[in-house]
This record gives C-alpha cells, sequence and structure tokens, in this order.
C-alpha cells in the first residue's frame, strides 16, 4: 500500500494535485450555486418590479 501510496517517489506531487483538483471542483462549484441564486433573485424582483403599477 505505501508503494502504491508513494508512486515511485513523486507521490506527494501526484497526490497534491488530485487534492488541488478537488479544491477548485468544490470552489466552483460553490461560485456557480452563489451566481445562479442571485441570478434567481434578480428575476425574482424583475418579476415583481413589473407587475406593480
Amino acid at each position: 500500500m505505501n508503494e502504491w501510496l508513494s508512486m515511485g517517489g513523486h507521490g506527494f506531487f501526484i497526490w497534491s494535485s488530485y487534492g488541488m483538483l478537488a479544491l477548485a471542483l468544490v470552489v466552483e462549484i460553490m461560485a456557480l450555486r452563489r451566481s445562479r441564486r442571485s441570478a434567481s433573485d434578480r428575476a425574482r424582483a424583475m418579476r415583481a418590479d413589473a407587475t406593480q403599477p
């Protein structure tokens, strides 16, 4: 198991790159959710303004 994790001495770089990728994906998903929520709130506000006389 240790041999597989060390990957011939390059394990630190390989596993840290996987970790950075996972972090980037989590951050991207969070940013997309925030952007979607903001767009939804703006659309809701615009509809409310359009229905008021």
